[in-house]
């Protein structure tokens, strides 16, 4: 049996969600929300010290890490193959994963919270707030957030935060150049990764990084959304609340992302 504990709009939980229904296959599950601090349960850190998702339980074994997550579900159920067969292929696949894990992960992070989640966390009180982000177990990830929740895109990080982001999509597009999927002339876990960072950029306002400047990305990306699994695992699972967070102005957003790449 596999039990997924999951956050709605969690990119991470986004990316393996994404590789279940690719894979067809059945799961029970728990939303955590997020925004009132379900991943600080007792019950839930003692699965995952880490205080994140998502957290995969298949068969009594508890398995934590998207990206070993998504890993183990492709060693667990092979069919079907989610990983290219050339060796040189695999190896792209795995690096654009890693570079998720290195940067972007954070970056989109830093973003989130500097847009999003920053509607939503301000309207708490100072000690609300405080109490909030005390329990974030990372010193690094809680100041960033700290600083974020405090100063929205003007944060001192949120400039590389866009540098990363920019990055990324621009190894993407070289990639794509040459092939209609990130690892090759097939769909694989690189794809499913990258597919909730491309999507929250996209709810954000940042999809000028792709739309105006990437048309490799852009096509890319609509052979994506046309996928059965991104209706099921992106779009689905979305509520009424999350809408509401994501209403951000997004010619905000796109306003500081082009005063830090200098582009019009």
């Amino acid at each position: 049996m596999l039990f997924l504990y999951q956050g709605s709009t969690s990119v991470c939980s986004v990316k393996v969600r994404v590789v279940l229904a690719e894979k067809q296959l059945e799961y029970g599950g728990e939303i955590l929300d997020l925004q009132r601090g379900d991943q600080h349960r007792p019950d839930y850190v003692k699965l995952n010290p880490n205080a994140v998702v998502p957290t995969l339980v298949h068969d009594g074994n508890v398995i934590i890490e998207s990206t070993l997550i998504i890993e183990y579900l492709e060693d667990a159920f092979p069919e079907p193959v989610l990983m290219p067969a050339a060796p040189q292929n695999r190896w792209q696949a795995r690096l654009f994963m890693k570079k998720i894990d290195d940067y972007l992960h954070s970056a989109c992070s830093t973003i989130t919270f500097a847009t999003a989640n920053r509607r939503v966390l301000l309207k708490r009180t100072p000690e609300e707030l405080e109490q909030h982000i005390a329990k974030i177990p990372n010193p690094d990830y809680r100041e960033r957030q700290r600083l974020s929740i405090a100063h929205g895109l003007a944060a001192p990080h949120v400039a590389q935060a866009v540098r990363q982001y920019d990055k990324y999509i621009g190894d993407m597009e070289e990639a794509l150049k040459h092939a209609p999927y990130l690892a090759g002339a097939d769909y694989s876990l690189a794809d499913a990764a990258a597919t909730p960072y491309i999507f929250r950029a996209e709810a954000l306002g940042m999809d000028g990084l792709w739309s105006e400047r990437r048309p490799n990305v852009g096509l890319w990306y609509d052979r994506v959304r046309a996928r059965p699994s991104f209706k099921a695992a992106v779009i689905d699972p979305i509520s009424e609340a999350d809408r509401d967070r994501f209403n951000v102005p997004r010619e905000e957003t796109w306003a500081k992302v082009t005063e830090i790449l200098g582009i019009s």
